[in-house]
């Protein structure tokens, strides 16, 4: 999916609701509180947002932003953060170039962490940080999230819902999650279990159509379930199948104890359950 462009177009005749503004720069820096866990939520219209480790505190960086409507909020309390902005009253009205860009870094302190965001480009490397849970929901998106390092906590849900996107998963095995519910309409979605498997997981996957690629160690006990009426199905590396049932064949391995179990429900496109 080509990358989002967010070009405003000329004023129409009725003339423009909102203008752009000067582009500001706001500086996040949210110091850890008592609570043992904090919920975390981000709420973010149409721009670029980067997720990263780094903070010192609970969540640091910098949101830049030209439209007065779009002036970030911070909520606070001992145990929940909030980061929310509004919306433009009329984006058909705006003249020049939007700029919407957030840049935060997350602690490594426990926290559950929900992601709002609408036409968008995302970047996350959450490796290492711990999540007890993750929440992410958007619109048409272009986004990559990577685990390149095991979370050090037990997750107890990942949740992931989309639209016509193209959403790339990395390193899903470092969520450390124990179950995780993927949900998209028509677009492109790649979920790659790789990393260490350090507890069973289940895996919920449903997709309207589009392109759906499951990504799967072949060292890693991993067993797929999938009802996909119309959809075709095809295979990379080495699976055993029985029915619409496709295992890896370390299943069933001596001293092998944990396991993925993922059940895809397709409605039409192509699924590709790739063993590597």
């Amino acid at each position: 999916m080509a990358a989002v462009a967010l070009v405003g177009v000329a004023c129409l005749s009725g003339g423009c609701t909102e203008q752009i503004t000067v582009t500001q720069e706001f500086v996040v820096d949210e110091s850890l509180g008592s609570a043992a866990v904090t919920d975390v939520e981000i709420e973010m219209g149409a721009g670029r947002l980067m997720l990263t480790p780094g903070a010192t505190g609970l969540v640091s960086g910098t949101i830049r932003y030209n439209m007065e409507s779009w002036k970030p909020k911070i909520t606070r309390s001992d145990s929940r953060l909030s980061i929310k902005q509004g919306a433009p009253k009329d984006f058909s009205g705006l003249a020049g170039k939007v700029v919407n860009d957030w840049n935060l870094q997350l602690g490594k302190a426990p926290m559950r962490l929900k992601v709002s965001a609408g036409v968008y480009q995302g970047t996350y490397e959450l490796g290492g940080l711990t999540l007890q849970k993750l929440t992410i929901k958007d619109g048409a998106a272009h986004t990559q999230v990577s685990f390149n390092i095991v979370n050090p906590g037990q997750m107890e849900s990942l949740e992931y819902q989309t639209g016509a996107s193209s959403v790339t998963l990395i390193g899903l095995a470092n969520a450390n999650f124990k179950t995780m519910k993927f949900k998209g309409g028509a677009g492109d979605y790649s979920l790659d279990f790789s990393g260490e498997l350090r507890s069973d997981g289940t895996v919920e996957v449903e997709a309207g159509a589009g392109t759906v690629r499951i990504i799967v160690p072949a060292a890693t006990p991993a067993r797929v379930t999938v009802d996909a009426s119309l959809a075709g199905v095809s295979t990379e590396g080495v699976w055993t199948v029985q029915g619409e049932t496709y295992s890896t064949t370390a299943v069933g391995t001596v001293g092998r104890v944990k396991m993925l179990t993922i059940a895809v429900e397709m409605d039409v496109g192509s699924l590709r359950l790739i063993a590597k």
